[in-house]
């Protein structure tokens, strides 16, 4: 991992709790790059519970389709067996005050509805950060919550030269 990928250890941990955005998890169970070693390294922060981490079922619901839709009942199995034992990883579901704050949080910011429970969930749930690769969500930190963004810590291409 690069110098920004030791930055963003460092700064994750800073976090005694973070909430998870959907793309995290995708990110990491499909190996997807360029994003896999930062999450890899996430999830080892939160195995090792600097920071734990809170993922609102709203997330299974979004990342849940498209094995169900593919008719992969493994995919859907190994989902829930990540989700139901990985360690300092709790699961919350949206109540009624979790979706009054999501209005709240739609009206204020127009944020899409998944991202407004996502982020009011993690609210609920005093969480310090929201892990995400989506910058548009930057404008939350007014709500007291820092916003990580995953692209921040990917490190940067090099220039293309004129033969290159």
């Amino acid at each position: 991992m690069g110098v920004k990928g030791t930055k963003f250890v460092t700064d994750l941990k800073r976090f005694t709790k973070v909430g998870l955005d959907s793309s995290v998890l995708i990110y990491h169970l499909e190996d997807m790059g360029p994003y896999s070693d930062l999450v890899e390294a996430a999830f080892g922060a939160i195995a090792e519970g600097r920071p734990t981490a809170v993922l609102s079922t709203i997330s299974v619901a979004e990342l849940l389709v498209r094995p169900f839709a593919d008719g992969q009942k493994d995919r859907v199995a190994a989902f829930e067996r990540f989700v139901f034992s990985f360690p300092n990883l709790s699961l919350i579901p949206p109540g009624y005050p979790t979706a009054k704050e999501a209005a709240r949080l739609r009206a204020k910011y127009a944020i899409r509805t998944p991202d407004a429970l996502l982020i009011a969930t993690v609210l609920g749930e005093e969480a310090e950060a929201f892990l995400t690769n989506d910058a548009r969500l930057r404008r939350l930190k007014a709500e007291g919550i820092a916003v990580v963004v995953l692209d921040d810590y990917v490190r940067e291409k090099k220039p293309r030269g004129l033969n290159g």
